[in-house]
Parts: C-alpha cells; sequence; structure tokens
C-alpha cells in the first residue's frame, strides 16, 4: 500500500494531525505520528491529499510542506 510523509510544524501539530485523521477501523488508509512527521497510508489519495490540505488549513503544515506531500501522491 502506498505511503507517503507529511512534515508538520511540530511534533504536536503532528501528534494533532495523526489523531483527528487516523481510521482506526479502516485497514486502507492509516495515519501515524513520528516526531514531526505524519506517515500516511492510503489506497486512494484523496485521503492523503485531504489529510495534507487539512493539516495545512489548520496551521500544523505549511503550504510547501502540505504541497510537497501532495506532489508525491502515486
Amino acid at each position: 500500500m502506498p505511503e507517503c510523509t507529511l512534515v508538520c510544524v511540530s511534533p504536536e501539530s503532528a501528534a494533532k494531525v495523526a489523531r483527528d485523521a487516523d481510521r482506526p477501523s479502516d485497514p486502507d488508509h492509516a495515519v501515524h505520528q513520528d516526531g514531526s512527521h505524519v506517515i500516511i497510508t492510503y489506497s486512494d489519495a484523496r485521503f492523503a491529499l485531504d489529510v495534507a490540505d487539512w493539516a495545512f488549513q489548520q496551521g500544523h503544515a505549511s503550504d510547501a510542506e502540505a504541497a510537497s506531500t501532495i506532489a508525491s501522491l502515486q
């Protein structure tokens, strides 16, 4: 399953993104934190796009980092 990384502005922001975006009951879409990074595993790239966009809109990731994550989607 594809995965991508979103770099957040702080470990606290990454924790918030991981907590709010994770879908424990969905084996095809998951999010976990590694320091200031959020690792997004997905079967549908729209999930990762939504996580990156939401993180930017909420101030948890910069525009450049969200764009980099979105550009990396397969």
